[in-house]
C-alpha cells in the first residue's frame, strides 16, 4: 500500500459558507448511518444521520454542483497529492445531533469496477477491511469541513496511524477544511454536546429534519423522538476526488470479487454456501461483515497523546 500524505489544511474551505449550510436544511430529511451500514459499524443507535448529494461525479441535489466542483477542495488535492488528474466523485454529508463520540473508523473505499453505483456500502466496506483488493483501490483526496459552534463535536484524527498522536479540529469551526485521504487515514467524529447529553429513542430507521423555529427533530414511525435547537446539531460536509489512473487499467467484475472472497473464506476455513445474488444476501453480507470487520472491531481510542492540529 502507498503512503498516505500528511493532511493540510484549507481556509477558507467555501466562498459562500451560509450557503452551503443552508444546503442542509434544502435537502432534509437524513436517514441514520447505521441504515446504510452493517450493525457492527459502531454507529447503531447514534443520532447520526447521513445524506448524499453527489454520486459518481454527477451532482444529486440542487446546489451540489458547486461544492463537487469547488476549487479551493481541488486545488488542495493536487498540492496534498501531487498530481492534476483527479475527478471530483462525491459530497456526503453527516448530521449529528448530541451523542458520545463515534467509532474510530476509516471511510468506505472505492475500487477500479467496484464502486457506490454498483455495490452496497457494507459489501465494500468489507473489501477494505480484508485487504485482499489494493491492487484495485482507487486512491481519494477527502475533503471534511464542519458548521458546529457548540461544546464538543471535534474532528479527531490520526495521521501517523493509530498508533501514532492523535490530533485534533475543534469548534467553532470558521470555513475550514481538512484535505487527507480518509479512507486510509483513521478519524472519528468526537463527543458532540454535554458528556451527560441523553440519547434519543430511535432504531436505525429514524429520520431527522428541520422543524420550524431553527429546530431539528429525530423522527421515527410518525413519532417524534427529540427536538433540538440548530445550535446543537452538528454538520459536517465530506467531499471526494478520484486519482486518475491509465485508461486501460484492469477493473474488478463481481465475479472476480466473489472469486477473491471464496477463495480466503475457504482457507481461513469458513462454513458457507456461494450466494446466488451476493448483493442482495443477508447472510452473505454477515459473513462478510463477520470475517472482515476492520475498524468496526477496533477499541475507541482514548483520548491520550491529543495533539492540536493547528
Amino acid at each position: 500500500m502507498s503512503s498516505i500524505p500528511k493532511p493540510i489544511c484549507i481556509e477558507p474551505a467555501f466562498d459562500d459558507p451560509e450557503q452551503v449550510r443552508a444546503l442542509f436544511e434544502r435537502h432534509a430529511p437524513y436517514r441514520t448511518n447505521a441504515y446504510y451500514l452493517p450493525i457492527r459499524s459502531g454507529s447503531s443507535g447514534l443520532p447520526w444521520f447521513r445524506g448524499t448529494w453527489a454520486s459518481g461525479g454527477e451532482p444529486l441535489v440542487a446546489g451540489a454542483e458547486t461544492i463537487l466542483h469547488n476549487q479551493l477542495f481541488i486545488e488542495a488535492a493536487r498540492t496534498l497529492f501531487g498530481t492534476s488528474r483527479l475527478r471530483p466523485s462525491l459530497v456526503v454529508v453527516n448530521v449529528n445531533a448530541p451523542m458520545p463520540a463515534g467509532p474510530t473508523h476509516v471511510d468506505i473505499p472505492t475500487f477500479h469496477g467496484a464502486t457506490r453505483q454498483q455495490y452496497p456500502l457494507g459489501f465494500l466496506k468489507a473489501m477494505g477491511a480484508s485487504e485482499l483488493f489494493e491492487r484495485w483501490r482507487v486512491i481519494q483526496a477527502g475533503a471534511v469541513s464542519w458548521f458546529y459552534d457548540g461544546p464538543g463535536g471535534n474532528f479527531e484524527y490520526w495521521p501517523e496511524g493509530r498508533d501514532g498522536p492523535m490530533r485534533t479540529e475543534r469548534p467553532p469551526f470558521r470555513n475550514v477544511a481538512i484535505m487527507a485521504d480518509n479512507d486510509r487515514m483513521y478519524h472519528r467524529i468526537g463527543r458532540v454536546g454535554a458528556p451527560d447529553a441523553k440519547l434519543p429513542r430511535m432504531t436505525a430507521a429514524a429520520e431527522i429534519r428541520p422543524v420550524g423555529d431553527g429546530n431539528w427533530a429525530i423522527m421515527e414511525n410518525g413519532e417524534t423522538r427529540a427536538t433540538y435547537p440548530s445550535a446543537a446539531i452538528r454538520l459536517s460536509l465530506v467531499w471526494k476526488a478520484d486519482l486518475e489512473t491509465e485508461a486501460n487499467f484492469e477493473s474488478l467484475t463481481l465475479d472476480r470479487v466473489m472469486s477473491i472472497f471464496i477463495a480466503d473464506l475457504r482457507q481461513q476455513g469458513a462454513d458457507f454456501h456461494v450466494p446466488a445474488d451476493p448483493l442482495s444476501d443477508s447472510g452473505w453480507m454477515g459473513l462478510l461483515d463477520r470475517s472482515y470487520p476492520g475498524w468496526s472491531a477496533l477499541p475507541d481510542r482514548k483520548e491520550r497523546n491529543e495533539n492540536p492540529a493547528r
